[in-house]
């Protein structure tokens, strides 16, 4: 008998096959488990299990499940559709941003194992290594105030993946944000302690896959500026509650659009002066 999911007064969502009664579960805890376990067992969900959520605010509330679910320490924040190109693949008019786990971050040069059903791409960014905590607080932060906490300039590349079924085309902020905003793992190139000497807007990258030169970009591709989505940042996880930690990484967004990669590939993110990022991926068996 096929289930359906139905939704209380109070908001609640509780599954009905007719037969029997169960008891309401929390729509939120439960597509947060499913993504949790999509994401470290494989597999993927169908697009229409997320439609239970109310929107953006309550896809970060999936995002602060899967936190407590994973009991994982935090590296820092993943920020992505930061430019007009991501925001119309994803569907969305706005950046987003989710935590990243220490575990699924790496120092150049990195081997990860991915699931092939997930779509896995890479994406090359310029992030940024915070040296002061910024938490939260009435009115946020300027702009200054946030660049006198960063430590050092980190190129790397970001590996995503989507754990709705039919990738990232028009995905919805709603599903893009509750899926961890499609991180899979963050990989770190060297650090430049003297960046506010780079032309960080203007500083190209070129991406290599297997040898072979595939696209290449530059900061202002992201939000006109990564500074500009790094005060962006400060202050959205301020309203949401949430700091910046000192030690803590936050990547501002692909400047060299979405490259899928398969089981076998290298992909070699080229920063000229700032150093080079290199991720080989393979393939691990659904759980």
């Amino acid at each position: 008998m096929q289930e359906r999911l139905c939704r209380l007064e109070n908001g609640a969502v509780f599954r009905y096959c007719g037969a029997c009664t169960r008891r309401p579960v929390d729509h939120v805890r439960d597509l947060a488990a499913r993504l949790w376990r999509a994401r470290t067992g494989g597999g993927t969900l169908p697009r229409e299990a997320a439609d239970v959520l109310d929107g953006v605010g309550e896809a970060y509330s999936v995002q602060r499940e899967i936190t407590t679910l994973a009991g994982l320490p935090r590296a820092g924040w993943k920020v992505g559709a930061t430019n007009p190109a991501m925001q119309s693949l994803f569907g969305i008019d706005e950046p987003a941003s989710a935590p990243m786990f220490q575990p699924f971050c790496f120092a150049s040069p990195a081997e990860l194992a991915v699931f092939p059903d997930q779509g896995t791409s890479v994406e090359c960014e310029f992030a940024f290594l915070f040296a002061r905590d910024l938490p939260p607080r009435p009115g946020g932060y300027t702009r200054a105030e946030v660049l006198a906490a960063v430590e050092a300039l980190v190129p790397a590349i970001e590996v995503v993946g989507c754990r709705f079924a039919g990738g990232f085309g028009e995905l919805g902020g709603v599903r893009l944000v509750s899926d961890m905003t499609g991180n899979s793992a963050f990989v770190a190139g060297p650090r430049t302690a003297d960046w506010r000497a780079v032309d960080i807007k203007g500083h190209g990258v070129r991406l290599f896959v297997n040898g072979a030169f595939v696209v290449e970009g530059v900061g202002a591709n992201a939000l006109g500026d990564p500074l500009t989505v790094l005060e962006w940042t400060a202050n959205h996880l301020s309203a949401l509650g949430d700091a910046i930690l000192a030690g803590e990484i936050i990547t501002t967004g692909t400047c060299t659009g979405v490259t899928p990669v398969s089981a076998g590939d290298v992909a070699v993110a080229d920063f000229g002066g700032l150093g080079s990022v290199e991720v080989r991926i393979s393939s691990k068996g659904q759980q």
